[in-house]
């Protein structure tokens, strides 16, 4: 979710990453935006690269009413660990030759605006070669005490499928097969596959309050139900004399909560950002996140913004290194981010906005463009998780983004 109102130069800070268009009303009729994400995870043969192309349009036909629409997607390609914790010093013997994948979600909604605050919902659809999602968010947002005090509540409800192979006769977990290949997915004649179902529920209610000009903070409490096959259903486990489909609970609830305070120090045009968060589910994964920022505005077309965050997280209860020797109970990941981990992140984003009249520029019918470049490096740490004998080797990743927003 992120916090947007002519204001919100203070406000919106206080969300990681919030570069995209106000949502409440201005006097232009509408914005269009542009974005393109590179994700690079690299390290031995188990390297990932994912591109993520977004789209979005909005309108204005009434100073009470915005329609948005937009489009999604990711395209990625790399090596894939079929079998993990298997008995190998060589990674290279677990993992398959490649991985490609095409994801696309299509996004539809509409935000109307009173006096007294605001309404908003919106529908996606998702779909790739082995999975399906619909989903739908409303949320409420209200202003009080001339606009020094924000209330938002927010209720999203997913739909999703996901293919596996159709196993009618194994009655035990330990039994089950991984899914070689998504040939045949969400195929009525193809009886090998079956579709199994997700069931989401997400809950999220945050408090901005703007205590002086200079100082603003925002609290933000987050669960989630998710409800149906929670695994992935190419991985198996080595189990000791055999390799089984990992297994996940079916039921999961996940809480979190978050607090983020934005200062604007006068003497540089520019404010310090903090922000902490807590999370734990009923898998036994707990978490911090702590992240500390500064951004710059220079000249006021351009705003520069540097960041640091750190993540410490639990391993879920059923986590084991090695299940033949230390099984936990039903349940088997092969899951790196179910393990113990730990990751450190540091990024930048150069915000340039370009208005009439500003360097002599003439936008014609345009009101304004803004690019944003942006990027970060992340390295992970991973004591507990082994590919057979190997530590993992693609604990790095790059993220750049190149963005446009065009008002007009």
């Amino acid at each position: 979710m992120q916090l947007r109102a002519q204001r919100a130069l203070l406000l919106a800070a206080l969300l990681a990453g919030a570069v995209a268009s106000p949502s409440v009303a201005t006097a232009d009729a509408g914005q269009f935006d542009l974005y393109s994400t590179l994700f690079y995870e690299f390290g031995g043969p188990l390297e990932m690269l994912v591109i993520n192309p977004r789209a979005n349009l909005r309108i204005d036909p009434a100073d009470e009413l915005t329609l948005n629409v937009s489009y999604d997607a990711d395209i990625v390609s790399g090596a894939s660990v079929a079998i993990v914790d298997a008995p190998s010093a060589d990674v290279d013997a677990i993992s398959s030759a490649s991985l490609t994948d095409f994801r696309s979600v299509v996004t539809g909604g509409f935000q109307a605006r009173s006096q007294y605050g605001s309404l908003r919902a919106s529908y996606s659809y998702g779909f790739e070669n082995d999975y399906r999602s619909h989903s739908f968010t409303v949320g409420a947002r209200t202003d009080l005490f001339e606009r020094n005090t924000t209330f938002d509540l927010s209720y999203a409800r997913g739909f999703d499928q996901v293919c596996n192979l159709n196993q009618p006769r194994v009655q035990e977990a330990v039994e089950r097969r991984r899914l070689d290949s998504s040939e045949g997915c969400f195929d009525d004649t193809d009886t090998d596959r079956a579709s199994l179902d997700i069931d989401l529920q997400t809950f999220q209610g945050s408090w901005t309050q703007a205590w002086a000009p200079i100082f603003v903070t925002q609290a933000t409490v987050t669960a989630q139900l998710v409800d149906g096959f929670q695994s992935n259903p190419y991985r198996a486990v080595w189990l000791g004399r055999s390799a089984a489909q990992e297994n996940h609970p079916e039921h999961r609830f996940r809480y979190a909560g978050a607090l983020a305070a934005r200062l604007w120090i006068e003497p540089l045009s520019g404010a310090l950002q903090a922000s902490g968060r807590a999370y734990r589910d009923n898998w036994d994964v707990r978490s911090i996140t702590a992240e500390l920022a500064y951004e710059q505005s220079i000249d006021g077309a351009l705003r520069f913004r540097v960041r640091g965050r750190y993540y410490r997280q639990g391993a879920a209860a059923f986590f084991s290194d090695d299940y033949a020797l230390r099984p936990r109970g039903q349940y088997f990941t092969g899951d790196r981010e179910l393990s113990d981990m730990e990751s450190y992140l540091a990024g930048a984003q150069l915000i340039w906005t370009v208005t009439p009249g500003s360097e002599g520029a003439s936008l014609g019918p345009f009101q304004s463009f803004r690019l944003v470049l942006a990027g970060a490096f992340v390295h992970h740490e991973f004591p507990s998780f082994r590919y057979g004998r190997v530590g993992v080797p693609n604990n790095n990743s790059i993220n750049a983004t190149l963005g446009l927003e065009v008002v007009f």
